[in-house]
């Protein structure tokens, strides 16, 4: 996923793991925001099949931004300027409260009233919100490997 900005309220994040389809473990930095704005999205999935390596990609915001409300995000990679606002870094992640998820007791968590990145790439296990709203969204499949970014 890659966008020109995405500005939250009530951020937090702390590290564990996912398992892929295979039960294998990957370490991800879960991502909570309560509330985004997201300018210039564009968002994409290759999938390997026998006939050959086929993109889905979905692009919206660059008139209006895309919204989205309790988004959680298992990010594996990110990049970008980022500015945080009212940061708490080093809180154990089973005792924050900016956004939805928490961590495990004694696990390493920061959290931020407001969270600002612009020029963002990132790659992600999986995205989930409660709301993802995108305002003239454009779909489309293109054959080959054609991530955005």
């Amino acid at each position: 996923m890659t966008a020109q900005r995405l500005k939250a309220t009530g951020a937090t994040q702390f590290a564990s793991f996912r398992k892929d389809t295979k039960g294998s473990s990957h370490p991800v930095a879960v991502v909570g925001i309560r509330s985004a704005h997201i300018s210039k999205l564009c968002q994409s999935a290759v999938a390997h099949t026998p006939l050959g390596s086929v993109t889905l990609i979905i692009r919206s915001g660059t008139d209006e931004p895309v919204h989205a409300r309790e988004m959680v995000l298992d990010v594996a990679h990110l990049t970008g300027n980022m500015t945080f606002e009212s940061v708490e870094m080093g809180r154990d992640a089973a005792t924050m409260d900016s956004s939805g998820p928490t961590g495990p007791v004694g696990t390493y968590g920061q959290q931020a009233r407001a969270l600002t990145i612009e020029n963002m790439h990132l790659d992600a296990w999986a995205l989930t919100a409660g709301t993802f709203s995108l305002a003239d969204a454009a779909m489309s499949l293109k054959g080959g490997a054609h991530p955005c970014g």
